[in-house]
């Protein structure tokens, strides 16, 4: 059992500030859930709507998108595991413009990229569950970046936000 809110993350990491500071002060598995599979329930029919337009030459498509954040949640949810069980390595950052390129979520069905997040966003959420207080507090290095589990699961949630909000400033304009 935890209870762990955004205000218990004792430090801040740079870069990932940007997505946790995106989410309410509530409950770390809270805003897992409230910022995940219902946000996309809820946008469905523009997600679909979009296609593959793009607000500008060389942007991601809305697939490419939800790629990078199904990309990015399984990468933030595996360097939670490792610190919450107390793995002191260091782990490398990765480039997610690289995994972009290399996914060729362009050619994917739209249908099966949406039961992919919602599979990974209730699989984050049932491995932050099993987390109690002392878990979520563990820290671990990314690079010269020191972050604790409950930082990261407020940055998965975040970075949801972020993109969501991308996707309703410069996208959405392009279905009037």
């Amino acid at each position: 059992m935890n209870d762990m809110k955004r205000a218990d993350i004792k430090v801040l990491p740079p870069h990932y500030d940007t997505y946790i500071n995106k989410v309410a002060d509530i409950e770390v598995t809270e805003a897992l859930q409230k910022f995940g599979s219902p946000v996309i329930l809820a946008e469905r029919e523009r997600l679909y709507a979009l296609g593959y337009k793009v607000y500008a030459p060389g942007k991601w498509t809305v697939r490419d998108v939800l790629q990078h954040i199904i990309d990015c949640e399984r990468v933030f949810a595996y360097r939670a595991l490792r610190f919450a069980r107390n793995d002191n390595a260091i782990l490398h950052p990765f480039n997610e413009n690289e995994y972009a390129v290399k996914a060729n979520a362009i050619q994917r069905n739209m249908d099966d990229l949406l039961e992919e997040f919602y599979s990974v966003r209730a699989s984050t959420v049932a491995m932050y569950k099993s987390f109690n207080n002392e878990m979520l507090l563990r820290e671990g290095q990314v690079g010269n970046n020191t972050i604790s589990v409950l930082a990261i699961g407020f940055a998965i949630a975040g970075h949801m936000n972020h993109h969501m909000a991308i996707l309703k400033e410069k996208y959405y304009p392009l279905l009037r």
